[in-house]
């Protein structure tokens, strides 16, 4: 048992450690949303972005959806994007996930897997936010914590 657990804390630290911090405007984005509506990733410029990579199959996936959309509802300084990846599931059953959890915030098609590579997501959910210029500030993996999540979206915007 103790090896199992050595080994996966070293494989953990190895390819946690190991991931570079992006910034979102110097990764090309789709431009439309799962409901095939037009997406800019520059009109969130000067904003702070809460990116999510999820998709409907997920069990903790679906379970964030609801607390991201609390957190869309409650925080107007920060803009939230899902980025729903395909695979298990096809755009349609992204779409009609959204509209069954009546979910407001906008959410991206990684089609190919392009941007789970790009932006090294290894497990889902994994949601990561943005400062004002696009840098990386912070990742969570697995399910969030709403009041985490906010506090460090306060103290974001106190930096700013």
């Amino acid at each position: 048992m103790k090896k199992i657990i050595v080994i996966s804390t070293i494989f953990f630290l190895f390819f946690s450690c190991d991931s570079k911090s992006v910034n979102i405007f110097e990764i090309e984005l789709p431009n439309e949303t799962i409901e095939n509506k037009k997406f800019d990733i520059n009109d969130y410029k000067n904003k702070s972005v809460l990116l999510n990579f999820w998709f409907p199959s997920c069990p903790p996936c679906v379970y964030e959806l609801e607390i991201l959309n609390e957190i869309n509802k409650e925080l107007d300084s920060t803009s939230i994007i899902g980025v729903q990846v395909l695979g298990l599931d096809t755009q349609d059953d992204g779409v009609k996930m959204f509209q069954n959890k009546k979910i407001l915030y906008k959410s991206i098609v990684d089609n190919g897997d392009s941007l789970v590579q790009n932006f090294e997501i290894t497990v889902f959910p994994t949601t990561i936010l943005f400062d004002n210029k696009g840098d990386e500030i912070k990742r969570w993996i697995g399910i969030i914590d709403k009041e985490k999540v906010k506090k460090e979206i306060a103290s974001l915007q106190t930096n700013e």
